[in-house]
This record gives C-alpha cells, structure tokens and sequence, in this order.
C-alpha cells in the first residue's frame, strides 16, 4: 500500500510540474492557424476556410487519478502563473487597423515580388532583392511602401504577443509568420533564408 502511496504522489507531482511548463511554451499550432488567416486576408485569398482555434479534447471516462491531480494543480498554481486560454485571432482595434493597412497596400506590392525586385525575409519582413527591377520613376514609391509594410507587420507582431499577455512571443511569433509566408508564397517568389536568396 506504501508502494502505490509514493507512486500516486510522484504521478501528482509530475502532473503539477508538466501544467506549469506547459504554460510557458510557445503554442505553435495555434499562431500557425493565425499566422494563416492574416496572410491569406492580406494577400486577398478569400476563398481559403476560415481557420479555427485548436481545441483540447476532453476525455469523459479519464482515469479518477488524472482528475484529482488536475483539480490539486489548480489549486497549487496562483492565478498568477495561471494562463489565459492563448488567442492569436484576439481582436483589438489596433489589430484590425493593422491587418486592414497590410491589405490595402499588398495589391501595390505584389508586382515586385512577382519581379524578384523584393522577397520575403526569415524575419516576417520584406526586403528589396534588385532594386534595378523596380523603374527608377517608381523606385522611391516602392521603398515607401516596403518600409510601411514593414512597420505595420512589426506592430503587427508586437499586438498580438501583447494581446495574449506574452510580449517575449514576439520573436516566436515572427518566426512563425515568416515560415508560413514562404509555405504560402507563388512560384517564383524569392525568400532569404540564412542570408541566402532562394526562388520559391
């Protein structure tokens, strides 16, 4: 009986541990799904299927210990280090702003990166690749334009890690858009990756 008494507390307290480093992990599947719907909304694809937050499944006939070890590790972990259910698609004015200003100037942008003249870059940016394929007459234009829409997509970042209550996602965030906008780049695109250009 003392053998089953120390491995249910040891099970406990794994439990415990693993809900507090869960907590601390950046939840990739779910910025990936936002990730997604932003740029489809800023590249005007419409068509793709609006994405949904991941939901954990619950599992009715879940063993009693696992029960008791989830309402024990609720009570033993302060409401702050308790995280709020993460939501990249939270909505706040500013986001909306953002995402609406990343859209509208897409369209302008679109030409040069089907040139090679810009590429996407391994921060979640825009970078000029060959400025000598934009026109001399629209070259300034263009390096208005990039340098806007880089702005907007760091506010960008920095408004969804602040809205999830983890401004130190930021990073982890970028890296994620960056990622899905290669996946989700034309052919022929180009995209920096490691200092390198690369043609989609």
């Amino acid at each position: 009986m003392r053998k089953v008494t120390i491995s249910v507390t040891a099970l406990l307290a794994i439990f415990i541990v693993a809900c507090v480093t869960i907590n601390v992990y950046f939840p990739e599947a779910a910025a990936v799904e936002a990730a997604d719907r932003i740029i489809d909304k800023v590249r005007g694809d419409t068509e793709s299927s609006p994405t949904t937050q991941l939901q954990p499944r619950r599992n009715a006939d879940a063993p009693m210990l696992l029960a008791i070890a989830h309402g024990i590790g609720g009570f033993l972990i302060s409401d702050a280090n308790a995280q709020a259910p993460v939501d990249f698609d939270k909505p706040s004015p500013e986001k909306q702003a953002l995402e609406n200003s990343l859209a509208a100037r897409f369209p302008s942008l679109r030409p040069y990166f089907d040139s090679g003249a810009i590429g996407l870059t391994d921060s979640g940016l825009i970078e000029f690749r060959d400025r000598n394929l934009v026109p001399l007459k629209d070259r300034n234009s263009v390096v208005q334009l990039v340098a806007a829409q880089n702005n907007d997509w760091n506010a960008l970042y920095a408004e969804i890690a602040r809205l999830n209550g983890h401004p130190e996602w930021q990073d982890s965030i970028r890296r994620t858009f960056a990622g899905r906008w290669v996946a989700k780049a034309n052919r022929g695109w180009y995209y920096r990756e490691g200092g390198t250009w690369k043609q989609k």
